[in-house]
């Protein structure tokens, strides 16, 4: 294999999983914020790219508008779903609120199924379709805008977390939400906020998939990759979601070109089974103290 070719894959990995770090940072923010293992992420990934399909199709707003009005109608919806249907949950065992994103999940799924009738679509996009040529490499530009706004995310949600004022409250709340109510911060306020944010990712993550892989119902299986980065980053720790989605991405380019097509479809469950045997916390994860 030549240093192009390498470099190429390497891009094409980088870009792959950067959408799963995406996915993985939306389950892990809800989980650490609220206790809850969201599985409708996969299908707001998928919402977030239908809706920019349909500000495409139907507005005259060029691209930079409907990828900034996706994330805010996304958040919006992520938030008007915890308020109104996860919230009544709070107090209900964690099995019923994990079935309860399941089906809000397949909700979703078909009622886009039911509003869009084509099977495949694409979103456009303002990048040419013909590659960028750096020497002896040829690059697809949306792998370098998938990379570069997810690092641009990652980047600002570092800042929010550590700076700003609500970012600051909202970890106060995933590491002690009684600890949090006593400091008179409103954690059920947080609780929203948290899935606004978490959904906005995912539709930031779906908008930038769509052009690589085209618009369909089931993208959201995408959640799968989310999980296994999550659970390899530790489940707990976002710098492990970020880290472990882009070598997933990495390792699938590689032994795609290696083994196949099929060696991509396993190389994310064996990573998964051999961290859970040496380091069942996962790569960034600790194990939890518990006082007898």
């Amino acid at each position: 294999m030549t240093a192009a070719v390498a470099l190429q894959l390497l891009v094409a990995g980088l870009s792959t999983g950067s959408i799963y770090a995406l996915v993985a940072l939306g389950l892990v923010l809800v989980f650490k914020g609220t206790g809850v293992v969201n599985f409708a992420q996969g299908e707001f990934v998928t919402l977030g790219a239908y809706t920019a399909l349909f500000l495409s199709v139907f507005t005259p707003l060029p691209y930079a508008a409907v990828f900034v009005l996706t994330v805010l109608l996304a958040g919006a919806v992520g938030m008007a779903i915890e308020r109104g249907l996860l919230r009544p949950l709070i107090r209900a065992p964690a099995f019923t609120v994990v079935i309860a994103t399941l089906a809000i999940g397949l909700m979703i799924k078909n009622a886009l199924r039911l509003a869009w009738q084509e099977p495949v679509s694409t979103l456009p996009t303002p990048f040419s379709s013909d590659p960028i040529a750096l020497g002896p490499l040829r690059i697809n530009p949306q792998y370098l805008w998938v990379i570069g706004c997810s690092l641009l995310l990652m980047g600002l949600l570092v800042v929010f977390f550590r700076a700003s004022r609500l970012g600051k409250a909202m970890r106060a709340v995933a590491q002690n939400q009684d600890a949090a109510r006593l400091m008179g911060i409103p954690v059920g306020r947080i609780y929203s906020i948290t899935f606004g944010v978490a959904t906005a990712i995912a539709a930031i993550a779906g908008v930038l998939f769509a052009p690589l892989i085209g618009i369909e119902a089931e993208m959201g299986g995408v959640i799968i990759k989310g999980f296994v980065a999550a659970i390899v980053g530790g489940f707990s720790s976002l710098t492990g979601a970020v880290v472990s989605g882009l070598l997933i991405g990495v390792i699938e380019a590689f032994g795609g070109a290696y083994f196949g097509g099929i060696f991509k479809n396993v190389v994310a469950f064996a990573i998964l089974i051999a961290v859970l045997l040496l380091r069942p916390h996962g790569l960034f994860g600790r194990a939890e103290a518990h006082r007898v």
